[in-house]
């Protein structure tokens, strides 16, 4: 059996938090800080065993010695600002006895506002950390409040500077609209107070009441949804942001996020692009030699038994996840890779790709679709009409 190996990008989860977000559903836990060194251990375990692994299965020529280059390393959670430089060290470490991590890759860490400390920001800077993803989320106290966060616009401001000071060039700024209680000023002024700090890069995404959190329970099991922003005017929403960025010179590259040019997210076009990539932690996705394999979910059982992994059964069909991963971007892509997957015949598919076109959801060009920002916003529902 062949065992090929094409990543070069690699995903660490570190899943410890203040506090937990209500409309969050990741793998993340709050008061539980005293595992932190346990989960270090075991993810230091899983790295070192797992790529033990990888090579004897990849490397038939054990005359070979060439470590795999890794071009993206993306540090996320949970609120792995809460970590110790010290902890990183022992991390980035273990990795490079596997791969080459050369000055030109991409390494982001995702912080939480309220917990930048210059000394954590310095010693992240010297092991390479050269990109902060910020979850600001809002400007605004009330939406704030609203999304459970606790941390302030001023925690927010407060960490921007701390990055800044400490000689990060390149960070990202998440922030969340259809928020219950948000109107399009607030939204408006959040958008353009994030532009104030000159960030490389915004993310923006909907809010989604996902099954599971207090959210769900709050706002469909009692009966409040009236409370929620309609599909409609979450459209308005989005449309100011992509209007408001054009014009402050981003780049709308995929669905909910916005660069300067030479400023895209490359870890994360790894996934939208569908390529291969090594991921540990708890509940952590791999895709390698073809396979998706996850880790369990149950923070306990990782530390415990960090290598135990499992097969991914979906998506059954590799071009179906290419279309659902490709269509997010604001690339074209070929009408053919629809008919790969489709159940519908040629006529169907040209009807409907015309139909869409005359709504002003996609744009047709020869063999190739390209979807508008109105097209985007809802590319899931796009392709299952299409599908």
């Amino acid at each position: 059996m062949n065992y090929t190996i094409t990543a070069e990008s690699i995903y660490i989860h570190i899943p410890f938090c203040k506090t937990k977000c209500p409309y969050c559903d990741f793998a993340s836990w709050a008061n539980k800080e005293n595992l932190i060194e346990q989960y270090f251990d075991a993810l230091l375990f899983e790295i070192r065993t797992k790529c033990e692994a990888y090579k004897s299965l990849e490397l038939r020529d054990k005359n070979r010695k060439v470590k795999r280059t890794i071009k993206t390393i993306f540090i996320g959670g949970g609120t792995p600002s809460l970590v110790s430089p010290e902890l990183y060290e022992k991390l980035f470490s273990e990795l490079k006895k596997y791969f080459e991590i050369n000055n030109d890759c991409e390494i982001t860490m995702e912080l939480n506002p309220g917990t930048a400390r210059e000394d954590y920001l310095l010693g992240y800077k010297n092991l390479g950390v050269n990109r902060i993803s910020i979850g600001a989320q809002s400007f605004n106290e009330k939406i704030l409040e609203t999304l459970g966060r606790k941390h302030s616009a001023d925690e927010t401001i407060d960490a921007i500077n701390k990055i800044k000071l400490t000689g990060f060039t390149n960070f990202n700024l998440d922030l969340i609209f259809s928020v219950p209680g948000m109107t399009k000023d607030i939204w408006i002024e959040s958008v353009y107070k994030a532009l104030d700090f000159a960030p490389k890069h915004i993310s923006a995404y909907s809010l989604i009441i996902e099954p599971g959190t207090p959210f769900e329970h709050i706002y469909k099991q009692n009966k409040n949804s009236k409370a929620l922003i309609e599909d409609d005017f979450a459209f308005e929403f989005y449309s100011e942001l992509c209007k408001i960025l054009k014009q402050s010179g981003f780049i709308h590259y995929e669905v909910s996020n916005f660069a300067k040019p030479g400023y895209e997210s490359k870890h994360n076009l790894t996934y939208w692009l569908a390529k291969e990539y090594f991921a540990f932690g708890v509940s952590a996705h791999r895709y390698l030699n073809g396979m998706r394999t996850g880790n369990t979910k149950n923070l306990e059982m990782y530390i415990s038994s960090p290598n135990h992994e499992t097969i991914i059964d979906y998506p059954i069909n590799y071009n179906f996840e290419k279309i659902m991963l490709v269509s997010r971007l604001s690339n074209e892509f070929d009408v053919d890779l629809i008919e790969k997957v489709t159940t519908k015949n040629r006529g169907e598919i040209r009807n409907l790709l015309k139909d869409l076109s005359n709504e002003g959801f996609i744009e047709l060009s020869r063999d190739k679709i390209h979807l508008t920002e109105k097209g985007l916003f809802v590319n899931n529902e796009i392709l299952l009409k299409l599908i």
